[in-house]
């Protein structure tokens, strides 16, 4: 495909792009994923960084070791670069777009028929390049200090190394795709499921091909994949012995999942919000809160989805490679569900590109009048997204009135101001990250030195530290610890000498989310009585309720 100058109108949208990416990367605190990376990045050495976790590849923690030495460890640092590779995507969806969409500009191989007009084919390529741009989906992760948006990126630049090869059959695309496939694995495993995606297709048009002017051997592609494969032999021989699984936890029908994964994906994130007190209502209560809101917005999703897979029937070659790159990771990811539960939007982003190109392709195929109402619509499904991401309230207030402490009147949860004007496209549930940072200023403004903070589970030091830099003197409570004569034996006399001790809960893996809680009060009301205590105060849980809902309990001696 030869390079073209790009137009203002691009230009344009990666300005608008780049203004909803990168206004509000501060604007919420981390969660504890995005703390896990800070802590990987600053490990004293780079072997530790390197080492820190066979469950991800490595890629993403040295991209922001080598960041954040120069430019510094801020949140709004944390997730530049993300936000900058999801400035990349769009102009990587708009490439993908002019190779697709322009007929004269797709691929000599693969049953590609090349006659659709070009003028029309770009203007597709940039309203394709604007749905990325507005999609609070693909600003998600572009606002995540995760290897996502990298991914992403790359998964785009997969597909248009193939493109290139099967138009050029040259050796130059065959080692950059070998490259940037090991890369990709480096960054993320899921990575091997677009690439294998391409190898399927690359067998699929060999066959089809066989025989004509214009066939393809596909003995080149599958070569660069497995030059990709020896590339990643090292790492892999660290994750088979380093490998410490994964959580499991509650059964979940994997097609059920996989129908919300793909609405998500069109109504965003921020719509109906998936946050602790929507998990612990259950599925019944969400669907009768917002079944209107569902209905309405997966229909304005799926026609146009359903219109491009209904055109594409005429243009086999196109069919078949966005066939390929949407059903064939969805079969593995669901093959492997049994041993690997993990169908979830992130593992799945790769799908949301061809999602969004074949509503767009769907739209301006349709007829007049559906064209005329779709587009529009789509638009407004957007435009609403982008409402309920970024005009309700990030700061969460204190709500209701809770026991009293020293001076302060504790609230009984913390959450979104319920007259923000907002409230009806988000029924109080407003999206936002874990609230650490609310967390931890509560705790620090209550806190004295020489108190104690306890955590379950251990694991959530990871971002507590990025906000707290071990200020407070903590313990971390592991799920072995949750026996009354466990917990005196370890840390009997820590707790006997705290003045006032901070329980901090969130993704429990107890039964019961508040069986430490339950455990501790006794353990430390003894001993402060020992220590000649008159009586101490007990606070129960206090919710700050965004995502999986962090709780901050208190034991204060008297």
């Amino acid at each position: 495909m030869p390079f073209r100058a790009p137009p203002r109108t691009l230009l344009n949208i990666l300005a608008a792009g780049a203004v909803l990416r990168l206004a509000t990367l501060s604007e919420h605190s981390l969660w504890l994923d995005e703390g896990a990376t800070w802590s990987w990045a600053t490990r004293p050495t780079w072997g530790g960084t390197l080492l820190a976790e066979a469950n991800h590849p490595p890629a993403w923690w040295a991209i922001t070791r080598v960041w954040i030495s120069i430019f510094g460890d801020s949140e709004w640092a944390l997730r530049a670069p993300a936000a900058i590779l999801g400035i990349v995507t769009i102009w990587l969806c708009w490439l993908l777009g002019l190779r697709l969409f322009d007929g004269s500009a797709q691929p000599r191989r693969g049953g590609f028929v090349r006659l659709s007009d070009p003028a029309t084919g770009r203007k597709m390529a940039l309203w394709f390049a604007g749905f990325v741009a507005a999609s609070t989906y693909f600003i998600e992760y572009a606002q995540e200090a995760r290897m996502y948006a990298l991914l992403l990126a790359q998964a785009v630049g997969l597909s248009l190394l193939y493109l290139r090869w099967l138009d050029r059959n040259d050796r130059a695309s065959l080692v950059g795709y070998a490259l940037l496939a090991a890369f990709a694995l480096y960054t993320q495993y899921f990575a091997i499921w677009p690439i294998l995606g391409h190898a399927a297709h690359v067998l699929w048009v060999a066959r089809q091909s066989r025989g004509t002017a214009s066939a393809v051997r596909p003995w080149p592609f599958l070569v660069a994949v497995g030059c990709a494969g020896l590339l990643f032999v090292p790492w892999f021989l660290y994750l088979l012995s380093n490998y410490e699984g994964i959580s499991t936890g509650e059964p979940f029908d994997p097609f059920a999942r996989l129908g919300y994964v793909l609405w998500r994906i069109g109504a965003g994130p921020a719509l109906v919000v998936v946050d602790r007190p929507r998990l612990d209502e259950g599925i019944g209560e969400v669907m009768a809160e917002e079944a209107l809101t569902i209905g309405v917005t997966a229909a304005l999703w799926f026609v146009p989805i359903v219109l491009g897979a209904w055109r594409l029937r005429r243009e086999h070659g196109l069919a078949s490679f966005v066939v390929f790159n949407v059903v064939v990771p969805v079969l593995f990811v669901l093959a492997v569900f049994p041993a690997f539960p993990l169908v979830h939007e992130r593992y799945l982003l790769f799908l949301a590109p061809w999602l969004f190109f074949l509503a767009t392709y769907g739209v301006f195929h349709a007829r007049s009048l559906v064209k005329i109402v779709w587009l529009p619509a789509l638009c407004v499904l957007l435009g609403v997204g982008l409402a309920a991401y970024f005009t309700v309230p990030a700061q969460l207030d204190p709500l209701g009135r809770g026991a009293r402490l020293d001076e302060y009147r504790l609230p009984l949860r913390y959450g979104v101001n319920p007259k923000h004007p907002l409230r009806a496209l988000d029924h109080g549930h407003a999206f936002g990250k874990e609230p650490w940072r609310d967390a931890h200023r509560f705790v620090e403004t209550l806190s004295q030195p020489g108190d104690l903070v306890l955590m379950h589970p251990w694991y959530l030091h990871l971002v507590w530290d990025y906000y707290d830099r071990q200020r407070l003197e903590r313990i971390l409570l592991p799920q072995e610890l949750l026996s009354s004569e466990a917990l005196q034996a370890r840390y009997g006399e820590q707790l006997k000498q705290a003045e006032r001790i901070f329980l901090i809960l969130a993704h429990e893996e107890t039964e019961d989310i508040d069986a430490y809680y339950k455990r501790l009060g006794p353990i430390i009301g003894a001993g402060w009585m020992q220590a000649g205590a008159t009586s101490f105060i007990p606070v129960p849980p206090i919710l700050f309720d965004r995502s999986w809902g962090v709780r901050v309990a208190i034991f204060s001696r008297r």
